[in-house]
């Protein structure tokens, strides 16, 4: 069985960029959420970065989150 178990996946498009938000569970059952972000280099390959986030952390996350969408909008 591999190490984490995958609960979720969501793919989100948005012109040359592609973000993937995954959430996985490990060994000791905590869930832990991965945002990562893949973009097309110029040889060809995929340039890919990731923020995980765990699941003691997410409220947190959650809040400084939406408090930089709304400055955004």
């Amino acid at each position: 069985m591999s190490e984490k178990m995958s609960l979720y996946t969501r793919m989100v498009r948005a012109g040359r960029r592609t973000y993937f938000f995954d959430v996985r569970e490990a060994r000791n059952n905590k869930k832990f959420l991965i945002i990562s972000e893949s973009t097309p280099s110029t040889d060809g390959t995929f340039n890919r970065s990731s923020v995980l986030v765990f699941q003691e952390d997410i409220d947190n996350f959650l809040a400084a989150f939406s408090e930089a969408k709304e400055l955004i909008k």
